[in-house]
C-alpha cells in the first residue's frame, strides 16, 4: 500500500498545477463522495462542501491505483471516498492546519507518512498536499488533502481523498 501511495502524492502534486476537468465516473473500485467529512478527519474552519469534482489527473491515478491493489500481494484496496470544499483562505493555510500532532491525536498512526507539503515544496505551486495513514489491525486507511487555488474565483479548493483497504500481510 505505501509505494502506491507515493505513486498518488507525486501525481496529486501534479494536479495542483494543471485546471483539468472532471469525469463523472470512475471504472473498478466502490466510490463516491461523502455527505461530510469522516470522524476522525476534522474539518477545516470556514470550508464550504461544494459540488467539486475530483479532476481527471487525480481520477486517473486513483483508478490506476485501485488496479494495481488488486494485483498487490500486499494490500487490497476496497474503496475510496471523496469530498469537496473550498475556502478563501490560501492553500498554506490549510496545510499549516492539518500538523501530524492533530491528526495522531484523531487516530491517523502510521508514523511513515510525510504529513502536509505545500507552496515552495511543491516547487512553488499553488497548492499542497497532506498524506496521512492509520492501521488498525489488518484494516488501513490512507487520507489524502488536496489544495489547489482556483484563481479565477479566488479560493482554495480542498480535495479529501479517502482510501480503506486490508493489509493482507496482517490478516493471515
Amino acid at each position: 500500500m505505501k509505494r502506491g501511495l507515493v505513486l498518488l502524492m507525486l501525481l496529486a502534486v501534479a494536479l495542483s498545477a494543471v485546471g483539468c476537468g472532471a469525469i463523472s465516473n470512475l471504472a473498478g473500485g466502490k466510490s463516491g463522495t461523502v455527505a461530510d467529512l469522516w470522524p476522525d478527519v476534522p474539518a477545516f474552519e470556514g470550508a464550504t462542501k461544494t459540488d467539486i469534482s475530483l479532476p481527471l489527473p487525480l481520477r486517473l491515478a486513483i483508478q490506476g491505483m485501485v488496479k494495481a491493489s488488486a494485483q498487490s500481494n500486499d494490500a487490497q484496496l476496497d474503496k475510496f471516498d471523496f469530498a469537496g470544499y473550498t475556502t478563501p483562505k490560501a492553500p498554506e493555510d490549510v496545510t499549516a492546519f492539518y500538523t501530524n500532532e492533530m491528526m495522531a491525536a484523531k487516530g491517523w498512526n502510521e508514523t511513515d507518512q510525510p504529513g502536509c507539503t505545500g507552496g515552495a515544496a511543491t516547487g512553488g505551486l499553488a497548492g499542497g498536499i497532506c498524506v496521512f495513514g492509520q492501521q488498525n489491525g489488518d484494516k488501513g486507511s490512507a487520507l489524502f488533502i488536496i489544495t489547489a487555488k482556483d484563481e479565477k474565483a479566488g479560493k482554495t479548493q480542498i480535495y479529501y481523498v479517502r482510501f480503506d483497504g486490508i493489509d493482507k500481510t496482517k490478516s493471515q
